[in-house]
């Protein structure tokens, strides 16, 4: 159940939100596609839901953002295929997010995860993960450090964890970010066991995402807050495009065996470049009027 709960969430972030239902196998043509017949917000929006038709009859909302203020309250992550679902409930101190609580529908909360953010000079640098084990005094823990580089861009995040109850770290994973202006073109996530204080590098394990043909228009999650998708990132790595200015139109996978996978992406955008749908209008972004 575990196993294929976890499965299932993944598709829905990875395919039902980050791939769009275009099948070709060709770049697309992401650039200066507009949709006349879709009425165009003027002035500031932010993203309320993404919505994509699921089968011949029925669409849902497989994400939900609920704003109050211009302020992100909750965001809700929705499986294509079941009733499924996650809600992240958000946290300020001022306004900065100061912690994010991610809560599962299921009775057995195979997701239970809350992050506390720490920041300095007004940057996230440090985030703090617990994960309590149902049925048990057991707290699954993280400890996060978010480092940039000499321009400003995320650099990597290194993430410690503690599993089992253990008091010391029992596994590594390390996020390397590789930057094409604002867009992220690459992300690394590599895994590997803890050997006492240090990272055992012989069990080591890398997964690579790799983000092309980024068109030139206004990334609908840039409306929201980045340090919500940077945290996401890390229970999602295949969605860390999300914090790139510019909307991706090709997703590589390189998974450390076998062939890399190429999904394209292709959009429909209003009079203010931003994108209303994806080219076959099976998913649609929806925003609301600020």
């Amino acid at each position: 159940m575990l196993k294929k709960y976890i499965l299932s969430t993944f598709a829905v972030v990875a395919l039902g939100l980050v791939v769009s239902c275009d099948n070709t196998t060709s770049d697309p043509p992401n650039q200066n596609n507009t949709n006349p017949s879709d009425p165009a917000i003027v002035g500031p929006r932010i993203l309320s839901k993404i919505n994509s038709k699921i089968s011949a009859t029925e669409t849902r909302d497989l994400e939900e953002y609920i704003t109050n203020a211009g302020a992100l309250s909750q965001a809700i992550i929705r499986d294509a295929a079941s009733s499924d679902a996650i809600t992240a409930t958000v946290t300020y101190s001022g306004s900065k997010i100061s912690k994010i609580r991610y809560l599962d529908n299921k009775p057995t909360h195979v997701i239970d995860n809350t992050y506390n953010l720490t920041y300095t000079t007004g940057k996230l640098t440090m985030i703090a993960m617990d994960q309590p084990v149902l049925g048990t005094a057991i707290i699954n823990h993280s400890d996060f450090e978010v480092v940039y580089d000499a321009n400003g861009k995320l650099y990597r995040i290194v993430e410690k964890k503690k599993l089992g109850g253990s008091t010391t770290y029992t596994h590594y994973v390390e996020y390397k970010f590789t930057f094409s202006a604002d867009n992220v073109a690459r992300m690394d996530q590599t895994s590997m066991l803890m050997d006492g204080a240090n990272p055992d590098t012989t069990t080591a394990s890398t997964m690579g995402y790799a983000y092309s043909n980024y068109d030139d228009k206004v990334n609908p999650y840039n409306t929201l807050p980045k340090e919500y998708f940077i945290v996401t990132g890390t229970m999602f790595p295949i969605n860390f495009n999300s914090i790139s200015a510019n909307n991706t139109g090709k997703m590589t996978i390189h998974a450390p065996a076998g062939p890399a996978i190429s999904v394209p992406k292709s959009y429909l955008y209003d009079s203010q470049n931003y994108p209303v749908s994806d080219q076959g209008q099976l998913t649609k972004y929806i925003y609301k009027v600020l």
